[in-house]
């Protein structure tokens, strides 16, 4: 991959990511009181939404009060469910991407969040995996909470809401390129791979904290870059290596890579990985797989209705 070619490629990311793949705050109390106080529902994705309310057999009418707590276990499901089918793991950050900015468009009750993570991975899986996954086996891993029509209109309500916006940069896909200018300055390939496989991990511990939900995909990619320099000695990795790396992602990413946001991407991988090892069992590589289920967690089991704010 020549120079032109790789600064061609992250301008296209960077623009992308930028202009139609960021999220807000959705989290914040404001954020839901602009959600619930929207005018009466006029376009296409209000209708679809209306429709599936009334054709569910939802029991919770009210918008609920969006926490880290479900988020988290959502993303633990998901996760889950990858390794049970050997997925590409990326499929979970694509997942999660369609479910916050879904929820940063339309206000939701329990159910109806429910429904929306597991239609999520149906669609991520659909799109970013080689091996389809059937809509009867969705509506298994539901465990007969919702039926096809339910997954059939939230996925039409999703892709509505999203404007058919479906491909975001990955951060795993902005550290593919980052490795791209390790090689080119010549960083020995064993290295390479140590710093990809380890930069992989912390994006995949990313994916489950909402602190990252607005946080730009190619500055997380880069923290988790700094973050594993941090865990290699200089006899591997020697400053001028790193100094020279990152004076290229400067001039052909062009990121600055002491800016303040790369910085706290940097800062609160840093803390996640190497001061809270206590909690890595909490992390996707530590999930178990009950083999005996269809779906080792069923999305229905994950009670966001009684969830209490964090």
């Amino acid at each position: 991959m020549g120079t032109l070619d790789l600064t061609e490629r992250f301008a296209i990311l960077r623009l992308k990511e930028e202009e139609v793949y960021q999220c807000p705050d959705y989290r914040s109390p404001e954020f839901q009181m602009g959600l619930r106080q929207k005018a009466q529902p006029k376009s296409q994705v209000y209708s679809l939404a209306s429709d599936f309310r009334s054709s569910s057999s939802t029991t919770s009418s009210t918008s609920q009060s969006i926490n880290e707590v479900w988020r988290e276990k959502i993303c633990e499901w998901n996760f889950q469910v990858v390794d049970h089918w050997n997925f590409d793991r990326e499929v979970a950050f694509v997942s999660l991407n369609y479910l916050d900015r879904y929820l940063s468009i339309c206000s939701v009750d329990g159910e109806t969040l429910q429904l929306a993570a597991l239609t999520s991975f149906f669609l991520a899986v659909k799109l970013y995996n080689p091996t389809t996954l059937p809509i009867s086996c969705v509506v298994q891993l539901s465990r007969g909470h919702f039926n096809k029509e339910h997954i059939v209109i939230m996925e039409n309500s999703i892709l509505w809401s999203l404007t058919w916006n479906m491909h975001p940069p990955t951060p795993l896909c902005f550290v593919r390129h980052f490795i791209s200018l390790l090689e080119e300055i010549g960083c020995p390939s064993d290295v390479r791979l140590e710093i990809e496989e380890l930069a992989r991990f912390l994006t995949e511990i990313s994916v489950c904290d909402y602190y990252f939900t607005t946080r730009k995909a190619s500055l997380i990619g880069l923290g988790a870059l700094l973050t594993t320099f941090d865990s290699i000695d200089e006899s591997t990795l020697p400053l001028h290596v790193r100094h020279n790396f990152l004076l290229r992602v400067q001039s052909i990413a062009g990121i600055d890579p002491s800016s303040k946001e790369v910085q706290e991407c940097n800062d609160r991988l840093y803390r996640t990985y190497f001061l809270d090892n206590q909690e890595q069992d909490k992390s996707p590589s530590g999930v178990t797989i009950d083999e005996g289920y269809l779906s080792p967690v069923c999305v229905a089991n994950v009670d966001v209705t009684n969830l209490s704010n964090v």
